[in-house]
């Protein structure tokens, strides 16, 4: 091999190695804002959802308080529609999210961060509600339950940094 050839090989590799190292940063960038935009959703769906669940809430607090239902409370909902349809919407609503969440649609972490203690105090207050439907119907609500869950034991742990970006 002469000099000529011997430079243009090595450009060569300093070239491939130059898009190599492009490439990479180009995929961290891409995951990273990835994260940014998956965490901005989160955000925003949670601050959309607010005020529907605030409404169906207070529907409900309208006719038992703010206690934890009772079984006996639970027979009543049965025969008030308008109370029962908006705890079933107060739920639904953190079932559909709980289903994004724990696909990765949206930022679990962050979730947590914002509602954590929210979401726990709803699932323990509706529990008897909850367990009820669940013997007609096993998988009703299991998405929310699994959320609680998590949140319960994450709760239990000291808050972590894991909501941060990972990739930036």
């Amino acid at each position: 091999m002469n000099t000529y050839e011997i430079l243009t090989l090595a450009l060569g590799i300093i070239g491939g190695v130059f898009v190599i190292f492009q490439i990479y940063i180009a995929v961290r960038a891409y995951k990273a804002e990835h994260e940014r935009q998956k965490k901005q959703a989160t955000i925003e769906y949670v601050r959309a959802i607010r005020p529907l669940y605030r409404e169906a809430k207070n529907k409900v607090d309208r006719k038992f308080g703010e206690r934890v239902l009772s079984e006996s409370d639970v027979d009543e909902l049965e025969k008030d529609f308008d109370t029962r349809e908006s705890l079933k919407d107060l739920l639904s609503i953190l079932e559909h999210t709980s289903v994004g969440m724990n696909t990765g649609v949206f930022d679990k972490d962050l979730w947590y961060r914002m509602s954590a203690s929210f979401l726990i105090r709803i699932y323990r207050r509706f529990y008897a509600y909850i367990k009820n439907i669940q013997q007609k119907q096993p998988s009703a609500y299991s998405e929310f339950q699994e959320i609680v869950i998590e949140f319960e034991k994450r709760k239990k742990q000291r808050l972590e940094s894991s909501g941060n970006i990972q990739h930036s």
